[in-house]
């Protein structure tokens, strides 16, 4: 990336105030976390019962330690090494807004079949517009028990909303169950309906 995107990330960034999200709890049984590494959070609240996948092994190096009894896996979302049916729900946490449009698309129609018939696909991302060329944002996450993670995320800009995500998980055959905005970022509950 280059140092002129860079430094426009972290002003986007700085632009907007820390958004702080709580989360108490994921999904029950074993879960799938789509783009996992890096921060590592849901794996943090999960623990054992994550399997954490994420396309680069840097990511995951990353987070292992934040989360030792999780399973660490590099994989890419589009194509997971996994049977139909092997997970009971599935997290996204700011990782949509790493892929593009088509891949997002595969990553969802993936994440389906990897889940059991009922299993819910929660994911936490930003709402963006592709107004400059970088968009970046700093959250503050609180976890159950134990320290809160700050981080920031940060890409190139793109069109994302809730809306838009709502509509690709339907066409991966989810059902919305939940879609909740805050000023820059939202939370979706989608449930494999077939």
């Amino acid at each position: 990336m280059k140092l002129s995107s860079m430094v426009r990330m972290v002003l986007s960034a700085l632009a907007k105030p820390k958004q702080h999200i709580r989360i108490e709890a994921i999904p029950q049984g074993k879960v799938i976390d789509i783009g996992g590494g890096g921060a590592g959070v849901i794996a943090q609240v999960g623990g054992a019962r994550v399997v954490a996948i994420d396309k680069h092994e840097s990511e995951i190096d990353e987070a292992r330690g934040k989360a030792p009894d999780a399973q660490w896996m590099v994989a890419d979302a589009t194509a997971l090494p996994f049977a139909d049916h092997s997970f009971d729900n599935a997290t996204a946490f700011f990782s949509c807004m790493y892929m593009p449009g088509g891949v997002l698309k595969e990553v969802f129609r993936e994440t389906r079949r990897v889940l059991t018939k009922g299993g819910e696909f929660w994911i936490w991302d930003a709402e963006m517009a592709p107004k400059g060329r970088a968009f970046a944002i700093r959250v503050q996450v609180g976890l159950p028990d134990k320290p809160s993670v700050n981080t920031a995320y940060g890409v190139q800009a793109k069109e994302q909303s809730a809306e838009g995500m709502g509509r690709l998980l339907q066409e991966a055959g989810f059902e919305l169950v939940e879609s909740t905005r805050r000023e820059h970022w939202f939370f979706i509950r989608a449930r494999n309906a077939v």
